[in-house]
């Protein structure tokens, strides 16, 4: 029964494997069948990412199309992007020379595109590489340079990348005392670049470097550290390596029902994945509570697995190691003995690795050109001081010299300026005076037209209008003077009290107050007197113009005054609720006067006039600011 599911299972897996290649075929030949442009490129970039990330054999055409037809459009940046891939593809199913080439390639073209995103991915794959293969010196020295780049061009973020490669590395080899400073300058260092999903795999890197040292106990309280972010901002992938670091502490400190129900959680988050970095401790785990089949099982799969992708040395040499303690017999999987040399060929196959104490080496020659700038920039500090040591005491004789100098002018400037001050304290008291006389002037013009007013016939109605009219005008100039008298500034002052009283005027005028109302939607502004009149009078005239045509026999409505500054322009609007033209009454003894004034004053202001359309009637009028 056994056998049969097991055949079942096989024959599902392969199959699936050629309905799914068959399919990516066929996708490659629609997209070949394409327009060979931009957008071809990208979807063959696009199908090259999601083939390697469903774990298929990726075959060279794969990678060929796109990098011969982005070598025909010049586009480096994809070239890069390719090369990349296929150098983690390489990575990832053991071929780390051929990935090597890659990577390199892809480093060369991301230089040509200028692109420090690329650039930073493809030395961190490089990185990896040379880890795979035992080659720490020439990984220690690029880890090193790349550091030192990064922190020259503060870009917190790809140099904390760095720091933790080289803590890795160091951890790998046993060396406590670099692990632990390179894994603290990568926590700070994330932490200064803000991003939280990168603090979060910096904490948990900490965590499992610590159990590697023996130090299960504060690599727990990085664990958590990193298990607390990833829960707090649900990092959901980040959160699987905290947890794997957390199930790794306590399993290393013998809280064995912590550690299996963090891998109870790690299952919930793996899915229907499968992580061979998991795989290893949770072996560990499995033997240690006595499920000895399961482990055996489980690191079987995990071999079998290395195998096929990474065949990496050190992954296969912890493999094996945790083989020989699961209760193997020689019908189950060969012998101890035959594992221990498995061990013993992985283990060869390290022997190239250095002493990781060149790293220190590196890292204090790096620290030492740091200092060595420090001094440099010191000096040069040291000589602009002097510099300006020297210009000072320059500075202070000619000082010296110029404050005699400054002194003796500075009262003759003083007499001066009090006298400037007198005289155009004077020219504002005689100016508020020419307002005060005009403003009275204008009240007495006003006086004597009412007068004539009164002398006038009743039944001549045109005079008397006309009469009232001209009062208006003149009021609507006196207030002007008014305003000006009255204020702190005798050339400019504010509009919208000005029209606010002006309104309420011509309303007591014309004995509407408790049949017509005025609303006022005017700004803040300020003008000066040159603007001021003609505005005054435009508004005096239309207002007078409702009053008098837009509300006959007791009719009751709303006049609304509108003064706003858009930009650089002012836009004035007198509109009413009234009857409107059509509907207005004629007046056979009107005049086109008002009419004429209007348009006459526009001119004056350089603006533009129109009537608004809807209903009762409304002007529009623009002038510059």
């Amino acid at each position: 029964m056994n056998g049969i599911s097991l055949s079942s299972l096989i024959l599902c897996f392969l199959l699936t494997t050629f309905l799914s290649g068959q399919s990516y075929s066929y996708r490659l030949e629609t997209i070949l069948s394409s327009p060979r442009d931009s957008v071809q490129l990208e979807q063959l970039s696009e199908l090259l990412v999601e083939v390697i990330n469903a774990g298929e054999v990726v075959p060279d055409s794969m990678f060929e199309h796109p990098l011969r037809l982005a070598q025909e459009l010049n586009d480096f940046w994809t070239l890069g992007i390719v090369h990349s891939n296929r150098g983690v593809y390489y990575l990832n199913t053991g071929r780390i020379e051929e990935g090597l080439v890659a990577i390199d390639k892809a480093i060369s073209f991301a230089y040509k595109s200028k692109q420090e995103d690329l650039l930073a991915r493809a030395y961190a794959t490089k990185m990896q590489m040379l880890m795979v293969i035992g080659d720490t010196e020439e990984c220690a020295e690029l880890a090193t340079a790349r550091a030192k780049i990064y922190h020259d061009s503060g870009q917190f973020y790809y140099e904390a990348e760095t720091y933790q490669v080289l803590a890795g590395l160091s951890s790998s080899l046993g060396d406590n005392e670099l692990t632990v400073r390179y894994d603290s300058m990568a926590i700070a260092l994330a932490e200064q670049s803000g991003y939280v999903d990168l603090q979060v795999l910096c904490f948990s890197n900490a965590a499992e470097n610590l159990n590697i040292l023996g130090r299960p106990e504060e690599g727990l309280v990085m664990a958590e550290k990193s298990l607390a972010l990833a829960r707090e901002y649900k990092l959901q992938f980040e959160k699987g390596n905290a947890l794997s670091a957390h199930a790794e502490s306590h399993l290393m400190l013998g809280n064995y029902d912590e550690a299996l129900k963090d891998y109870e959680l790690l299952k919930d988050w793996e899915g229907e994945a499968s992580f061979d970095w998991l795989k290893i401790n949770k072996g560990l785990l499995l033997q240690r509570i006595g499920r000895h089949d399961e482990s055996r099982e489980l690191l079987l799969g995990l071999v079998r697995s290395i195998r096929e992708k990474s065949n990496s040395p050190l992954e296969l040499k912890k493999a094996y190691q945790m083989l020989q303690t699961v209760g193997l017999n020689q019908s189950q999987y060969d012998t101890v003995v035959w594992y221990g040399k498995l061990m013993k060929a992985q283990q060869d196959s390290l022997q190239s690795v250095k002493n990781i104490r060149n790293l220190l080496e590196l890292e204090e020659k790096y620290k030492a050109e740091e200092k060595e700038v420090q001094i440099q920039l010191q000096e040069e500090q040291l000589a602009r001081q002097r510099i300006s040591l020297y210009a000072t005491i320059f500075g202070f004789v000619l000082a010296f010299v110029a404050g005699v100098v400054f002194y003796l002018l500075s009262r003759r400037l003083k007499k001066r300026n009090f006298e400037n001050e007198q005289l155009l304290a004077d020219k504002e008291t005689l100016i508020g005076e020419i307002h005060h006389r005009v403003k009275n002037n204008l009240q007495v013009i006003s006086s004597l037209l009412q007068l004539q007013q009164r002398g006038l016939d009743s039944d001549d109605a045109k005079g008397r209008e006309a009469l009232r009219e001209s009062q208006t005008r003149v009021n609507a100039m006196g207030l002007i003077h008014k305003k000006l008298y009255q204020g702190d500034e005798v050339t400019t002052f504010q509009m919208s009290d000005y029209l606010n009283d002006l309104g309420d005027t011509l309303i007591r005028t014309y004995l509407l107050e408790g049949q017509v109302d005025i609303f006022y939607d005017v700004e803040e502004i300020i003008l000066d007197v040159d603007k001021a009149i003609p505005l005054g009078l435009i508004v005096n005239e239309l207002v007078t113009n409702s009053l008098k045509y837009a509300f006959p026999v007791g009719r009751e409505g709303t006049i609304e005054i509108v003064l706003h500054q858009e930009k650089d322009q002012f836009r004035l609007a007198v509109i009413d609720d009234g009857v409107g033209v059509t509907s207005a009454k004629e007046h056979a003894d009107s005049t086109s006067f008002g009419n004429n004034l209007i348009r006459l004053l526009t001119k004056k202001l350089k603006g533009n006039v129109r009537v608004l359309a809807g209903e009762g009637y409304g002007v529009e009028i623009s002038f510059a600011a």
